[in-house]
C-alpha cells in the first residue's frame, strides 16, 4: 500500500438509511474500476461487501465492510454501513476512519430519519459531504422537487453538481451544472458558482467584481469549498443501472478530502488540544474503529493509521492499557478478501489480525507520548432479552460466544442479573438481538432460547 502517498488517498465512507443502496452503489463502483467481472448484487447474495452470513440472510448490511480501488491514479478505500438504525454502532465508528461522508439518498422515499441523523453525525465530526441522489431510474419522481427538499433537509448550501437528461427510464446521462448550456443545469449553476467562491476570499472579490473566473480557479477552490461546508454537492446516480456512477467516482477522486485534509486533534494529560499530522514520517498514530472475529482469521481490528507508519513485526503500545503489542499480521482488505501486507502509513486504513488486546477505540502509537482522543459516543441500547443455552452442549460456550459479539458490536451489551441471576443481552432492538441469536446460531454453533427478563419485586 505504500506507493500511494496520503494526498492519493480518499477515504469514504457510505451513510443514509437502509434500503437507499448504499452498498448496491459501492459494488457497482468497484465494478467499474474493474474489480470483479460483474457488479455485486445483495438480492442474490454476490455483494463484495456484504460478507456476514446474517447479512445475505436478510438481504441488507449488518456491518460495516471496506474495500478499494483506484481511479485517476487516486485509492479510494470505501466503508459500507448499514442502514437501519438498529445497527447504527457500525456507522458511528466507522466515520472515525473517513474524510468524506457519502450521504445516499433514495429518489422515490426522500430523506428519511436515518439520512438525516447520519448526515448530522458526518457533520459532527467535521466530515466533508457529498450528497449522492440514488434510483433517479425510478418513475414517477419529479427533480426539482427532490432537490427542494434535500435544501429544506440539509440547508442551502447543498446544490446539485449535476442533474440527470430525464428521471425514470430515460435517465440515461448526468449533465454538469458548472458551464452548462442545459436550461435544468444552468438553473443551478449560479448557486454551485456562489458556493464555490464562499470558501475563498479573492476569488469571491473577483466574482462580485463581474470578472470572468477560469475553470482552472473554479475547480481549485471546488475542494476547499467542500472541505468548509460552504458547498455540500448533490450528484445523481442510479446504482442499478450505473447511470452517473462514473461521474460520481470522478468527484470522488477530484472533490473528496485527502487525509491531509481533515484535521484530527488529540488532547496530551494537560487536556491540551494539538493537531494529528497526516505525515509519513511522523510518529506513528493510530486508531482502532471496528473488531470482527473472522471463523478462518480469528480476531480481526479494523485500524485507521492517521500519522506515521506502521510495519508488520513492530511493537506498538496500546495507549488504554499501556501495554506493548506486537504485530505480526498486517492486511489489505477487499470485502471478504484479504492479503498480507508488510507496512501501511498515513492515511491507510488496515487490518490487524490475531490482536486480543485491541478494543473499538484504541489508539496506537509507538512512543511514550500521551495521546488522547475523545471516546466514541455510541447510544445506549434499549431492548433486554433473557438468554440461556438450548442444551447441555451449548451452555459451556454461550458466555465465550457472547462476550466475542460484545467485542465485535459497541451497542450490544451483555450482563447477569444479580438479583434473578439471569444472562441478559441488551441491543438496540429486537431485530438486532435477532441477528445475534442468529449469528450465535451460525458462526459459533451455539443454540439458545431468550424471554423477557423477570423482574426482582420487593
Amino acid at each position: 500500500m505504500s506507493q500511494y502517498r496520503a494526498e492519493d488517498l480518499r477515504n469514504i465512507v457510505l451513510v443514509g438509511h437502509g434500503g437507499v443502496g448504499k452498498t448496491t452503489l459501492a459494488d457497482r463502483m468497484l465494478f467499474v474500476a474493474g474489480v470483479g467481472t460483474r457488479a455485486g448484487s445483495v438480492d442474490d447474495g454476490t455483494s463484495l461487501l456484504d460478507v456476514d452470513d446474517e447479512a445475505k440472510q436478510h438481504h441488507f448490511s449488518i456491518s460495516s465492510a471496506m474495500g478499494h480501488f483506484e481511479h485517476h491514479g487516486v485509492r479510494i478505500n470505501l466503508i459500507d454501513t448499514p442502514g437501519y438504525p438498529d445497527f447504527v454502532g457500525q456507522a458511528i465508528s466507522a466515520l472515525c476512519a473517513a474524510e468524506t461522508a457519502l450521504v445516499c439518498v433514495n429518489a422515490s422515499a426522500g430523506v428519511e430519519a436515518n439520512t438525516r441523523r447520519t448526515f448530522e453525525l458526518a457533520g459532527k465530526a467535521g466530515l466533508a459531504r457529498l450528497v449522492v441522489l440514488n434510483r433517479l431510474d425510478l418513475e414517477n419522481l419529479d427533480f426539482p422537487q427532490l432537490v427542494e427538499s434535500l435544501r429544506a433537509a440539509f440547508g442551502a448550501h447543498c446544490v446539485p453538481l449535476n442533474v440527470p437528461d430525464a428521471v425514470g427510464s430515460g435517465f440515461s446521462r448526468v449533465i454538469s451544472t458548472i458551464g452548462s448550456d442545459d436550461p435544468q443545469a444552468a438553473r443551478w449553476g449560479t448557486a454551485v458558482m456562489e458556493a464555490i467562491v464562499e470558501a475563498d476570499e479573492e476569488l469571491m472579490e473577483k466574482y462580485l467584481d463581474g470578472q470572468e473566473l477560469a475553470p482552472d480557479e473554479i475547480l481549485a477552490c471546488l475542494t476547499k469549498a467542500i472541505a468548509r461546508g460552504t458547498l455540500i454537492p448533490i450528484l445523481c446516480v442510479s446504482s442499478r443501472t450505473g447511470v452517473g456512477v462514473p461521474e460520481l467516482m470522478d468527484a470522488i477522486a477530484d472533490f473528496a478530502l485527502s487525509p491531509g485534509e481533515l484535521v484530527r486533534t488529540a488532547m496530551d494529560d494537560a487536556g491540551d488540544e494539538f493537531p494529528i499530522d497526516a505525515r509519513e514520517d511522523a510518529p506513528l498514530v493510530a486508531r482502532v474503529f471496528k473488531t470482527r472475529i473472522d471463523p478462518f482469521v480469528s480476531k480481526m481490528s479494523f485500524i485507521r493509521v492517521l500519522s506515521g507508519r506502521l510495519k508488520k513485526d513492530d511493537t506498538v503500545r496500546d495507549v488504554r492499557t499501556g501495554h506493548g503489542v506486537r504485530i505480526h499480521q498486517l492486511l489489505d482488505v477487499q470485502g471478504g478478501r484479504t492479503e498480507p501486507i508488510d507496512e501501511a502509513h498515513a492515511g491507510d486504513v488496515v487490518v490487524v489480525a490475531k490482536v486480543d488486546e485491541f478494543q473499538v477505540g484504541d489508539t496506537l502509537v509507538t512512543n511514550g507520548e500521551a495521546i488522547n482522543f475523545p471516546p466514541i459516543s455510541f447510544p445506549s441500547p434499549m431492548v433486554g432479552l433473557a438468554v440461556e443455552p438450548k442444551s447441555r452442549a451449548d451452555q459451556s460456550r454461550i458466555s465465550a460466544a457472547l462476550s466475542r459479539i460484545e467485542e465485535e458490536d459497541p451497542t450490544f451489551h451483555l450482563h447477569r442479573d444479580p438479583q434473578t441471576h439471569e444472562l441478559v443481552m441488551q441491543g438496540m432492538s429486537e431485530l438486532h438481538l435477532q441477528v445475534v441469536t442468529e449469528r450465535l446460531h451460525q458462526r459459533d454453533k451455539v443454540d439458545v432460547v431468550t424471554h423477557t427478563p423477570r423482574i426482582p419485586y420487593r
